[in-house]
């Protein structure tokens, strides 16, 4: 996380949330679609799904040796690079269909594509996008966290914290939940409530050892929260953050 600067100046964070990049993979959750296309809508910003085909996964299918297993009979066999080029597809499709059907309900602009290769390689070659949102795999639609849970922001007081805790504003409302580093805690949350007063919005806080990925998952998984938002870089951080129990969104 950035060096905490708890005198956040309005210039710094005036830059305008306009391009939203969402994730996906084979087991994306709907939720996320649902919490993306939202966020859209509120800053009036486009919506960019990217489908991420493993690149590892199909090196794997390519060994004579993989092997999958059904989960309904538990019989195994053997994986078949073109059977799972054609499975991806169709996954891809499906989400497609979903990002669609969420973008024209909250009437914003999206596109689509698909990639091939790593999570960290697509963001990385990703210019111009303000947020990055992931979703969580595997994810049943009962286990899916509706609006009583709360939104939760970590915020150590740097410009790019300052844009993370407007854009979580945004879309808890009153069920925010801003999570401070100890160290400058005080100070942060006096800015944090501050920055927020401006919008007419009050939150509760919560004051971790530190903003560490390990202590921001597991304050997500004990809160069943609903999004996750924090500040930095999406190529460096999401990959710590795929083992999350709730939808992560790295604003730059």
């Amino acid at each position: 996380m950035p060096t905490p600067h708890p005198a956040m100046s309005t210039e710094d964070t005036a830059r305008v949330v306009r391009r939203i990049l969402l994730a996906l993979d084979s087991a994306q959750d709907a939720n996320t679609l649902e919490l993306a296309a939202q966020l859209a809508a509120l800053v009036q910003g486009t919506l960019h799904g990217v489908f991420v085909e493993s690149s590892d996964l199909l090196r794997l299918a390519q060994l004579p040796f993989a092997r999958e297993i059904n989960l309904n009979s538990a019989m195994a066999r053997r994986l078949e690079a073109t059977q799972l080029e054609r499975d991806l597809r169709a996954q891809a499709e499906q989400v497609r269909r979903l990002l669609e059907n969420h973008a024209l309900r909250h009437r914003v602009e999206w596109s689509f594509r698909i990639e091939r290769g790593a999570l960290t390689t697509t963001l990385a070659a990703s210019s111009g996008i303000d947020v990055v949102m992931l979703g969580r795999s595997g994810v049943s639609t009962r286990e899916q966290h509706t609006a009583v849970t709360p939104v939760l922001v970590a915020f150590d007081g740097s410009a790019a914290a300052g844009r993370a805790l407007a854009t979580a504003a945004d879309l808890a409302g009153r069920n925010l939940l801003v999570l401070l580093p100890a160290e400058q805690a005080t100070e942060l949350r006096a800015a944090a409530a501050t920055h927020l007063a401006s919008r007419g919005l009050r939150a509760n806080y919560l004051v971790l050892p530190e903003l560490s990925p390990q202590h921001l998952i597991a304050t997500g998984r004990r809160h069943h929260c609903r999004l996750l938002v924090m500040a930095g870089d999406p190529a460096q951080l999401l990959p710590h953050m795929r083992r999350s129990s709730c939808p992560v969104a790295i604003v730059q």
